[in-house]
């Protein structure tokens, strides 16, 4: 088809209608703005929603960081952390599976640097957003994502040197608790006292320690005889027991609870002397005179180490990573404990083969609530752990000497009563192959971490 001639003649030559028309300029500031209309209605779109966004993802961030705290501190208390997780995501307006909303929790985490790791709990929250005017470039909804984890991290000081694990089930009951009281006087500066039951406080008792942390709660009845670095604290996730057989890494084995014996009721009387080495003493065994004693393990099954005041004992051969360690073990029921007059002598470094740093050492098999006393004097120094998970622990004077410099007790419930000075030190536990900072209890409070 030709080209009409008048579309190319210039404008002086065209008749005189389409010079004129030719020559118009209304309506072209209308066509621009037609143009550029939808793109100016798109850009106000996403100034004005936008804000929105921003809005409702620091709101979908608040929720994510309190339910991923939840569901870390459900996790401690060994409860249901998607449940705890959820439950204070909804709290926060961001409910699972309601407007277009899903609340994704992971325990353990399934990415970032905590991927893996039983201990922490992720929560992705994600809403769908409907769309106004933004819809004219990003279509009918945006998409908001936000992600925490959290976690129970040990304390700076948290290493709890005094802990009592209460009874199966954590109930809190004056049975198994940890308390200090009359004119008991307990120093333990850099290190914790911890329960998983209940503290308390009563009477003249001095305590000089990091913090208290219990599951319970903390009863200080005299706080001007307290001094603490970190405020007590009460409700607080319980501690677990690095020691239970059953935590990967730094549980111990449950012992043989029967084997071929290496003695049988021995003893020492007063007026003698003799070498004990490790093996597996069935009875009891009674020491009343000088006890030279060679590094290892002392099994004791189904019987109870009884040490009188004129008993010395010691180990000039061991040294720290390769001392002695005392077994109880045996039928649950008669599964023994130490029986030590406070006028005794007894030097000794406490550790062997699986029981690092240990000195003595119940087996959790042990009957609930059997009684264990530790009593203290001028002539006993020890350097090493007291593990008595089912007993009823009570320590009198300074049981273990006040130089010490790796001294702690566990027990079912832990008394520091009567005019006990009890002197604990965590600082050289290093020495005897154990980290305060990870092997030993450790005080625990959520954080968030992603």
């Amino acid at each position: 088809m030709r080209t009409p001639p008048w579309t190319t003649m210039p404008a002086a030559r065209l008749p005189a209608p389409l010079a004129a028309l030719a020559r118009r300029e209304h309506g072209t500031t209308a066509i621009a703005f037609g143009v550029m209309a939808t793109a100016l209605v798109g850009f106000a779109g996403l100034a004005t929603e936008g804000g929105a966004w921003y809005v409702i993802r620091r709101e979908a961030q608040t929720a994510a960081d309190t339910a991923a705290q939840a569901g870390a501190i459900a996790a401690a208390f060994n409860r249901d952390a998607v449940a705890a997780a959820r439950e204070t995501s909804a709290r926060n307006r961001f409910a699972h599976s309601a407007g277009g909303t899903t609340v994704t929790v992971s325990r353990p985490p399934v990415s970032g640097p905590n991927a893996g790791n039983a201990r922490a709990v992720e929560v992705v929250v994600q809403r769908q957003v409907p769309l106004q005017l933004a819809a004219l470039f990003l279509g009918d909804a945006a998409t908001v994502r936000t992600r925490a984890v959290a976690m129970a991290l040990p304390i700076s000081g948290g290493a709890a040197c005094v802990l009592a694990l209460g009874s199966a089930g954590g109930a809190l009951t004056q049975e198994n608790d940890l308390e200090a009281g009359g004119n008991a006087t307990v120093n333990a500066p850099n290190c914790s006292l911890a329960s998983n039951t209940s503290i308390r406080q009563f009477g003249s008792a001095a305590v000089n320690a990091f913090t208290m942390s219990a599951v319970g709660t903390v009863s200080i009845s005299s706080p001007q005889n307290v001094t603490l670095q970190r405020p007590a604290a009460s409700f607080q996730p319980p501690i677990a027991d690095p020691f239970a057989p059953d935590v990967p890494g730094t549980g111990i084995p449950l012992p043989a609870q029967s084997g071929t014996c290496t003695h049988t009721n021995y003893g020492v009387n007063s007026n003698q002397s003799a070498t004990m080495s490790a093996g597996r003493y069935c009875g009891s065994v009674s020491l009343k005179g000088t006890v030279t004693m060679t590094p290892g393990v002392y099994v004791i099954q189904n019987g109870s180490l009884d040490v009188t005041a004129q008993a010395s004992i010691s180990c000039p051969s061991c040294s720290p990573g390769n001392g002695v360690t005392f077994v109880f073990t045996g039928n649950p029921g008669t599964v023994g404990g130490p029986k030590i007059n406070g006028g005794a002598t007894i030097d000794l470094i406490g550790g062997s083969g699986a029981y690092r740093g240990i000195l003595m050492y119940q087996d959790p098999r042990a009957a609930a609530g059997n009684d264990v006393t530790l009593n203290g004097g001028a002539g006993i120094t020890t350097q090493g752990l007291f593990y008595f998970p089912s007993a009823d622990l009570k320590i009198n004077g300074n049981f273990g000497g006040v130089n010490s410099t790796c001294k702690a007790f566990i027990g079912e419930s832990i008394s520091l009563v009567g005019t006990t000075t009890q002197t604990i030190n965590v600082a050289g536990c290093a020495a005897l192959g154990l980290d305060p900072g990870s092997d030993l209890p450790q005080i625990r409070i959520v954080r968030l971490v992603e």
